[in-house]
């Protein structure tokens, strides 16, 4: 009995082992497949004049950068143009790609996105050529499937090698300070002299007002036009205003947004990030509402840390844009009218 018992075990504990095994084959053979493809592909049709690192991508520089390197804590803005092996497009962070493929949209922002170095957020292997770039330098890159896990060992991303542009536009060490420099920068373009309210806060009134000034816990209506600090307009209650930016919704109503602007014990609970059920919008547009007047029309423009924070909004974006809803640490402005009362 205890013989056929351990032969019992033996056979299974065998069965186990060769089962790994040839799980472990059949990924390897795959991945072995991908390498010989990928390896004719580079000879035959680049000639061999490709760069290969030891992780197996490819690459070539296509421009070449002068600017500062990353480090294993760098945030990075980049652009990025993806195409299967044929060249064929399959999206981009670039206007004219999507326009290209027919797929723009008014609604896109169509700018560089923010990476996080060292996160893994990154498929390592653009992380590993990123490491290796400085700001202005393009790479043409062919990244095998394997190498588009965010992590040795994690799930692939792509189940193909596809080609990668990818852009360095800048290297930031610092995301605060790149913040307040960005908003310094485009009220010195076009607010001259405006002096922030609190750091990294500034408001403007354009139309006085007449009436009372809103107060903490006043529930006021408010028509609004939301923009990225380069111009681009994320949304508006404003019909006029959609329909020239080509963001017109005919599902919208463009009426006034309801506001309750926060109880004072809240503002000055530095922890309370809540925002009020009825008309719920970021804390930089509820502090530049306050003290506004009835019939006044006021800009504010402001530090992430007053919008989305390091999170972000998302949103969904066109099929080839890479981008799409509201960036993290992304400075926002906001043009504000407050009606009269009725």
């Amino acid at each position: 009995m205890k013989k056929t018992r351990f032969l019992l075990v033996t056979a299974i504990t065998g069965m186990a082992v060769f089962l790994s095994s040839c799980a472990t084959q059949t990924e390897e053979s795959s991945r072995e497949i991908h390498e010989n493809i990928l390896a004719a592909h580079v000879k035959i049709v680049h000639k061999d004049t490709l760069e290969k690192t030891e992780s197996g991508l490819y690459y070539t520089v296509l421009r070449p950068g002068s600017g500062a390197v990353t480090t294993d804590s760098s945030m990075v803005f980049v652009k990025e143009t993806v195409r299967d092996l044929n060249y064929n497009l399959q999206g981009s962070t670039e206007e004219d790609v999507a326009r290209q493929l027919g797929m723009f949209s008014y609604r896109d922002a169509y700018i560089p996105l923010l990476w996080y170095m060292g996160k893994y957020t990154i498929m390592m292997g653009l992380e590993e050529m990123l490491q290796q770039m400085r700001e202005g330098e393009v790479r043409r890159i062919w990244l095998p499937y394997w190498l588009s896990a965010y992590a040795e060992g994690g799930s692939s991303e792509n189940t193909v090698t596809l080609v990668y542009d990818l852009e360095l536009v800048r290297v930031v060490d610092d995301i605060i300070s790149y913040e307040i420099d960005t908003l310094e920068s485009f009220r010195d373009r076009h607010y001259p002299g405006l002096d922030s309210l609190e750091r990294g806060f500034y408001k403007m009134t354009i139309v006085p007002g007449t009436g009372d000034s809103l107060e903490h816990g006043t529930t006021a209506g408010a028509y609004y036009i939301g923009k990225f600090l380069n111009g681009h307009v994320f949304d508006t209650n404003v019909a006029d205003t959609a329909l020239k930016y080509n963001i017109y919704n005919s599902s919208s109503t463009y009426s006034e947004l309801k506001v309750t602007l926060p109880d004072k014990e809240e503002t000055d609970d530095p922890d309370d990030t809540e925002t009020s059920e009825e008309g719920s919008v970021v804390e930089g547009f509820s502090k530049c509402m306050l003290d506004m007047k009835y019939g006044e029309v006021a800009v504010c423009f402001f530090h992430s840390d007053y919008g989305y924070k390091y999170e972000g909004s998302s949103s969904t974006s066109s099929g080839s844009y890479l981008g799409g809803g509201i960036p993290a640490y992304m400075p926002l402005f906001f043009w504000i009218y407050v009606p009269l009362e009725e």
